[in-house]
């Protein structure tokens, strides 16, 4: 019953098929931001009788994202969940994080005084129309092509857009990570993060499926992103990083990177802004369509 791995690469196309399975919009439903952060939420895969269950642990404890079965059985994967916090982990409640709402109405219908349910904000994405951010128009929208347009006009000639793929590109975005992360206060999100991005630039010849953008100015790397596909429709965008002191970038790389990598796809998953006030306000700038909205369910 106990038999959970940590997800690495060798989990990546079984677990990409349970996603499949299912229509959720949040980003915690892609091997990709699994695979990137499994090094904070320790995060680990099992799967079991046609069922897979991914876990995670923090410093809150042990927790469950909403189990995944090739044919739809929640109640029977919720008396399995039971067990296996029992066994498995010691805990006698199940803890459950981004959740979506339609499980969390199930729970709340089927099981109304056994759990606490509450919505959790700072775990929200970000959803956007993915033609408005690669034209920027629109009212919303008219100050970032604003700027948009003075990257253009200061920098034509000098700056292009690549995809990065090798081993050197690679190396030039992690030197920006390190020259972005200059004049910023070092903390453990930094550092985490750039382990994250190091781990996907190691194996990259096994996220093929993954683009990686850059904007060289002069010759020097100085913004890059990468995404894949959430669901048909929509990708998620999982990093961006540009210099700062640079205006206009940063809307350039959002919008070049689309037009130029995923050209038809509707909706863009930029994902959560960690309750941060400087991200939200930033993220809430882009004028989302949809907050992808999670919940938290804890045993009473």
């Amino acid at each position: 019953m106990c038999d959970y791995q940590i997800i690495d690469l060798s989990q990546k196309d079984m677990m990409k098929s349970y996603f499949d399975l299912v229509d959720y919009k949040a980003c915690e439903y892609s091997f990709m931001t699994l695979y990137m952060w499994q090094h904070i939420y320790n995060t680990h895969v099992m799967e079991k009788d046609d069922t897979m269950y991914v876990f995670g642990h923090d410093e809150k404890g042990y927790f469950s994202i909403v189990p995944i079965s090739k044919k739809k059985r929640w109640e029977r994967d919720l008396q399995e969940l039971e067990k296996i916090f029992a066994k498995c982990f010691n805990s006698s409640k199940i803890v459950m994080r981004a959740v979506p709402e339609e499980y969390a109405k199930f729970i709340e219908e089927e099981y109304p005084s056994r759990f606490n349910i509450y919505k959790e904000r700072d775990s929200f994405d970000y959803m956007y129309d993915a033609e408005k951010l690669r034209t920027l128009s629109g009212r919303k929208l008219h100050a970032k092509k604003n700027h948009f347009n003075s990257f253009i006009k200061e920098f034509e000639g000098r700056y292009e857009y690549k995809r990065l793929t090798t081993r050197d590109q690679f190396n030039d975005a992690l030197d920006l990570m390190k020259r972005w992360a200059e004049n910023k206060t070092i903390d453990d999100t930094i550092v985490i993060e750039q382990e994250a991005v190091e781990k996907i630039f190691k194996h990259y010849e096994k996220h093929k499926d993954t683009k990686v953008g850059g904007i060289y100015i002069d010759g020097k790397l100085e913004a890059f992103t990468f995404a894949d596909m959430l669901k048909d429709d929509t990708v998620c965008v999982h990093l961006e990083k540009a210099n700062p002191e640079i205006k206009g970038l940063y809307p350039a790389i959002n919008k070049i990177f689309l037009c130029e990598e995923f050209k038809d796809v509707k909706f863009v998953n930029r994902e959560d802004d960690l309750g941060l006030e400087n991200l939200r306000k930033a993220k809430l700038s882009y004028n989302p369509v949809e907050l992808v909205e999670k919940y938290v369910i804890i045993e009473k």
